[in-house]
């Protein structure tokens, strides 16, 4: 990627979306080397501003050499030390390369300590900083979209240098529907989806480009008990983990079943949802809307954004949109609802507000695919 466009990438991040002023410290983490070019651009922005970048490297190399030889006190207090440096921060961005996370070979057991370890520090960064999470323009990112990574960079700038400002002003009336909204069904056929479940009284937020990029969402969550029925979610990938598909059953909010691709994955898949109770019950509940975003990359920062797709995260809620449940896992599972992937009926309040991916009511036409490629000029 040129210079020129790192810097206008750099700049969206941390002066459109972390707001960075100065004096202020900035944690910049990036996981693997790959990442380290952009996240090494946004901290030479931070500076130019005035600000104090902190570089701090979460890589596979980094995680499995540091965390692998410790036990499990010296891992509790690694979480500490790292809340405690948080707390010094005002500002947040992550540069992710999903490839780099699968090389990461902690035993289960360790990496579930060292996510229970880490629980502290993200809540406090979530609730008390400015913070954006991003993604690397990687070869392996490309690839696995089945492009040329020149093709890549271009659909990567698309996605990530979209004029968020009026994009701001298209989900107003769906943030109004939502949080209106006592109900929630997601229907599918022929992707085995009839979901039932309560938003009543639980805000609506829209996320259009300050704490993710690229973006294109508006979240809420299910009253914790309320969700009945089954759903099918595409490929996931979690920890390093990834599942081809996974299905779930749920009962007074809880799931009662979770299969994915095979025994040994449903096995696996299992394993995760046990980590603690809270695994098992929905933290999130969201509608997205990028336009540019199309199918699964395997990174959840764009797919949980793709169009025509909802998304529901297993396990930690988020302050701004509460329901109670806590985890120390928060992991994001995408449905779309297109043709092209089986089809499907989202309603709210028994009113279909979106059919195979296309918003149908009059007050949400403008987050339909046509209208929002347009605001990007």
């Amino acid at each position: 990627m040129d210079s020129s466009t790192l810097e206008k990438l750099a700049h969206q991040f941390m002066v459109n979306a972390v707001r960075v002023a100065p004096g202020e410290n900035i944690w910049v983490e990036y996981r693997g080397p790959k990442a380290k070019v952009l996240a090494d651009a946004c901290a030479a922005k931070v500076t130019a501003i005035g600000g104090h970048p902190h570089l701090i490297d979460t890589g596979a190399d980094a995680i499995n050499r540091t965390i692998g030889p410790i036990a499990a006190a010296g891992i509790a207090a690694l979480g500490e030390e790292k809340l405690a440096l948080m707390k010094t921060m005002q500002g947040y961005i992550r540069v992710d390369d999903d490839a780099d996370q699968s090389k990461i070979n902690l035993p289960p057991a360790q990496m579930s300590l060292y996510k229970k370890a880490l629980q502290a520090m993200t809540e406090y960064r979530v609730n008390h900083t400015r913070w954006l999470v991003t993604a690397a323009p990687t070869e392996e990112f490309a690839a696995a979209c089945g492009m040329s990574h020149p093709d890549f960079e271009a659909f990567y700038r698309d996605v990530c240098l979209l004029d968020y400002g009026k994009m701001t002003e298209a989900v107003k009336p769906l943030q109004k529907l939502m949080t209106q909204a006592k109900t929630v069904r997601i229907y599918s056929p022929a992707q085995e989806t009839d979901l039932r479940f309560s938003i009543e009284g639980i805000p609506a937020i829209p996320c259009t480009g300050t704490l993710n990029i690229p973006d294109g969402e508006c979240f809420t969550a299910p009253v914790r008990d309320s969700i009945h029925g089954t759903i099918r979610f595409g490929p996931s990938a979690y920890d390093g983990q990834r599942f081809k598909f996974i299905r779930l059953t749920f009962k007074d909010g809880h799931i009662e079943h979770a299969q994915a691709e095979s025994p040994e994955r449903t096995a696996m898949l299992n394993n995760m949802l046990d980590t603690d109770p809270g695994a098992r019950y929905v933290g999130e509940f969201s509608i997205n809307f990028n336009p540019f975003i199309r199918h699964p990359t395997g990174s959840i920062l764009f797919d949980e954004k793709i169009d025509g797709g909802i998304h529901m995260a297993m396990g930690n809620c988020y302050e701004e949109a509460p329901n109670g449940n806590k985890s120390s896992v928060h992991w994001d599972m995408v449905h779309i609802q297109r043709p092209d992937y089986g089809g499907g009926e989202l309603y709210l309040d028994d009113r279909l507000i979106r059919k195979d991916g296309i918003f149908v009511v009059p007050e949400l036409l403008a987050l339909n695919p046509e209208n929002l490629k347009k605001i990007g000029g």
